[in-house]
């Protein structure tokens, strides 16, 4: 299709790994779950265009990748590549589809088999697919293919002398050119780069992203790049989408996401990259607060919101934005009753639990900086006494009823422009709140 339709189309694509009834389940009173990897994941990428798909380590962006090229099988969703669904496509489509959409992986050392040769690995493609069907030229097949191997070292910046060596003879930036060439062998249209050059040294990475540049105009590809870090992504890429815990959270093109982040993760993410310039020097790097949470259960509404410095009040609540981070990390620590009681009762020198005062005084101590007033110091009052007498689930549900933000209730999603952020900073589309809602509280 050329109608200017985009090549690659993802909607709401989600995969989940089954986490079994295991032994440590049983031991551990946990119910059999799944590990949400990719969870609801929207974007499309124009023919031509490279799509940088950027995140923490563990946000799912390799799973990504690879569950659109159905190496692994998708749990739901749909994916269509040029105007062709690939979910639903049978083994035959699915060969043909093969031919179009390659991958180059990130390790180049244990993407290439040790016991083929090099010649082998470039032609491997060719075998597979059943190419040549025809020489023309009455060389065999098997000349045709080596002679295809020879023409894809040259290209890639190798040397066509080089066939008969072994993976175990090249570098590794060698290596990652012949993964390039293996992708290269059947003519696609769209390569998946996942993270292609974090293995390598700086200036072998800089080769490699010129070849890259130099294949994708020469062929008119496509990429989807996968990469963690930022400042290789704004040299390759031409829009960039952010993942968060297997959502995308920010999408944009890449000058503008740069230069004006819309996500509180985004701004994150930039702020922690290293910079040069001599009136950054001494620039202290706020690191995000927490841990990643757990794919297998992930929070409710937004998924940054445990760890997100502009978490939205309820209406009404007037209480400033560090206060208010102090009172959420209190309540999600009794939620998932990560706060040890009786270690606060031998702390303050009461294993008995009779001087609630001082118990109480210990936990404003551990997550307060300052005093609230008002009904907001009430609620925390009497939540803390429900700690006091052992009651988790009324101190739990004191601090909700008086705190509960809409970024917990409500998913967010990309709204419909041109840099949109999955965010409540921002207005969110109208019609899809409802259901958005019934899915964040059923997850």
């Amino acid at each position: 299709m050329t109608d200017g339709s985009p090549l690659v189309r993802v909607r709401d694509l989600r995969k989940y790994y089954g986490d079994g009834d295991s032994l440590l389940d049983r031991l551990l009173g946990r119910d059999a779950g799944s590990v949400k990897a990719v969870d609801g994941v929207s974007f499309d990428i124009d023919r031509g265009e490279t799509l940088g798909l950027v995140g923490e380590s563990g946000c799912g962006k390799s799973t990504t990748g690879e569950t659109l090229l159905r190496l692994r099988e998708a749990t739901a969703g749909d994916v269509e590549f040029d105007g062709e669904r690939v979910l639903g496509m049978d083994d035959a489509e699915l060969k043909a589809f093969r031919r179009r959409a390659q991958i180059v992986f990130q390790d180049p050392f244990s993407s290439l088999d040790p016991r083929m040769t090099i010649g082998e690995i470039l032609a491997e493609p060719l075998r597979i697919h059943g190419l040549p069907e025809d020489t023309g030229d009455g060389r065999s097949k098997a000349e045709y293919r080596r002679d295809r191997a020879k023409e894809l070292l040259d290209r890639v910046g190798l040397s066509a002398d080089q066939i008969d060596r072994y993976p175990h003879e090249f570098s590794g930036g060698q290596r990652q050119r012949i993964g390039i060439a293996r992708a290269l062998a059947l003519e696609p249209d769209f390569i998946v780069l996942d993270e292609p050059v974090s293995a390598l040294d700086v200036s072998v990475q800089a080769q490699v992203l010129n070849l890259l540049d130099d294949l994708q105009e020469e062929f008119g590809l496509t990429y989807l790049f996968i990469a963690h870090d930022l400042s290789v992504v704004r040299h390759i890429c031409d829009r960039v989408a952010v993942m968060y815990l297997g959502n995308v959270v920010e999408l944009g093109p890449t000058d503008d996401l740069f230069d004006d982040p819309q996500h509180p993760y985004t701004r994150a993410l930039l702020e922690s990259v290293p910079r040069a310039k001599l009136t950054e020097q001494g620039r202290r790097v706020e690191a995000l607060a927490g841990d990643v949470p757990s794919p297998r259960n992930p929070p409710s509404g937004c998924r940054f919101r445990t760890r997100c410095p502009l978490v939205i009040p309820p209406a009404g609540i007037d209480v400033d934005q560090r206060t208010y981070r102090e009172v959420m990390d209190l309540r999600e620590r009794v939620e998932a009753a990560d706060l040890n009681l009786a270690a606060i009762w031998d702390a303050v020198g009461d294993p008995d639990g009779s001087d609630k005062p001082a118990f109480k005084r210990h936990l404003r101590e551990e997550f307060f900086a300052d005093d609230l007033d008002g009904e907001n110091e009430n609620a925390v009052e009497r939540a803390l006494d429900a700690l006091a007498e052992g009651d988790r689930d009324r101190a739990a549900e004191t601090l909700r009823a008086r705190f509960e933000s809409v970024c917990e209730t409500t998913r967010p999603v990309l709204q419909e422009r041109e840099h949109p952020a999955a965010c409540h900073l921002y207005d969110q589309p109208v019609e899809s709140r409802e259901g958005d809602e019934a899915e964040a509280r059923v997850d």
